[in-house]
């Protein structure tokens, strides 16, 4: 496969927004969020009456354009890490083409070949200095396309990155921005920034593969009720996804270490509907917490007991979270104790995120809802992603591990009598 990048440009608001403030302020959690582009991957295969690429560019381009005077913090650069300069800059827009058909990467697909279709990498610096959001527009021999979105995580959690999409799409089948609701800019009032500036970095680990495995909704189903117990009779798909692979961490720690050993997971949650009164769901930034759950390896573990342990946590957390949130010294993501755990021999660290529930299936620019939604490998090991699969009921969790980890956990038998490793992605 070969991409050929035929056009970059910079997509400028279509009209100035001399109303809104000069600088975007960050709250609390997105100061702390790490120096990366959140990236998304969109799948649209050749219609019945596609137009050819030029137009459909132009498409994007004029509608994104309409889009940026109500998400005008997008349109700017970020300023000393703490703020973001609204100057009307606009977002980055590459045009490409791909010398091969859309089913040759559906096939098979390659999560390391994937991030070709992204218009800018990951993990880069500039995630913190520059440019808020990026898009790619990959056009295919068959006339099927792949849209990449990097946007920064200093301004993007996924419900802001769903809203951002949905309301594109929006304004590209209705041409007009009118219809758009505003979004709420009110998440540094809540979450007051600190004086500091905290600069985190995603680490670097070589030799990390990330591997797709996809739960259909049939076995959604058997693996709940295998799940369920006493204590917690209706696991949602989300926790019973999460106590199966995090089980499958256990045994490869069990047989690759060999001593007992503490395991730690994290998942992200959204405060949204969680805050009282609760905030709207266009309030953009970072609003999210982090909830842990931990056990010992020493312990005979099943999916039933795992389950138990996330859902306890879930409902602490709850009661909780919002208050360590708030806490101007961070006790709300334990880093301190993250931190110290991190560098002992005897813990294993796991950060599980859910996309689920989020309608990134509905990003439609007028020439239908994607076919696939999903994310490139990444390069930090232990990490679990997890989104809906097309259907809304099964989950594609993408793992990545290093590459000894990763051989153990693809031959998992209880995860394979639930799951496939990598299938074939249908059009």
């Amino acid at each position: 496969m070969e991409i050929e990048i035929v056009a970059r440009e910079t997509i400028k608001p279509s009209s100035p927004t001399p109303q809104h403030p000069t600088n975007f302020n960050f709250s609390l959690i997105d100061q702390n969020a790490p120096v990366m582009y959140t990236p998304l991957l969109l799948f649209y295969p050749q219609n019945n009456h596609p137009s050819p690429p030029t137009q459909r560019s132009q498409h994007l381009k004029t509608s994104l354009s309409k889009l940026l005077p109500k998400f005008y913090p997008l349109a700017g650069i970020m300023e000393e890490r703490t703020t973001i300069e609204c100057n009307d800059n606009g977002a980055e827009y590459v045009e490409a083409q791909v010398n091969c058909n859309l089913s040759d990467i559906l096939d098979q697909p390659d999560a390391s070949m994937l991030r070709s279709f992204l218009p800018v990498e990951i993990e880069s610096e500039e995630a913190d200095t520059g440019c808020l959001l990026f898009i790619q527009a990959n056009f295919f021999k068959c006339g099927g396309m792949v849209i990449g979105v990097c946007i920064s995580h200093k301004i993007a959690d996924t419900e802001t990155l769903s809203m951002v999409l949905n309301s594109w799409s929006q304004v590209a089948i209705s041409g007009s921005s009118d219809g758009v609701k505003f979004p709420e800019f009110n998440a540094a009032s809540i979450f007051p920034p600190s004086d500091s500036k905290p600069h985190i970095t995603i680490p670097h680990h070589d030799g990390v593969i990330t591997k797709r495995v996809v739960f259909e909704s049939s076995k959604i189903v058997s693996l709940k009720a295998k799940a369920t117990g006493a204590t917690v009779q209706q696991p949602t798909r989300v926790e019973a996804v999460t106590a199966l692979i995090w089980k499958c961490m256990i045994n490869i720690s069990k047989s690759s270490k060999g001593f007992p050993r503490l395991s730690l997971i994290s998942h992200v949650a959204n405060l949204r509907k969680r805050i009282e009164p609760p905030l709207p769901e266009n309030c953009i930034g970072n609003i999210v917490g982090t909830l842990f759950a931990a056990i010992s390896t020493e312990k005979e573990t099943d999916l039933q007991g795992l389950v138990c342990e996330l859902r306890k946590e879930i409902t602490e957390f709850k009661k909780t979270g919002l208050q360590k949130i708030k806490d101007e010294k961070r006790t709300w993501l334990k880093m301190c104790e993250i931190e110290n755990f991190l560098g002992r021999d005897d813990v294993d660290y796991y950060m599980f995120t859910s996309w689920c529930r989020f309608p990134l299936y509905e990003v439609d620019f007028g020439w239908g809802k994607p076919t696939w939604v999903t994310l490139p490998s990444l390069i930090f090991k232990d990490t679990v992603f997890m989104v809906d699969a097309r259907d809304g009921e099964g989950v594609e969790a993408l793992v990545s591990l290093s590459r000894e980890d990763m051989a153990l956990f693809e031959a998992d038998q209880e995860l394979l009598e639930f799951a496939t490793v990598n299938p074939k992605v249908a059009i």
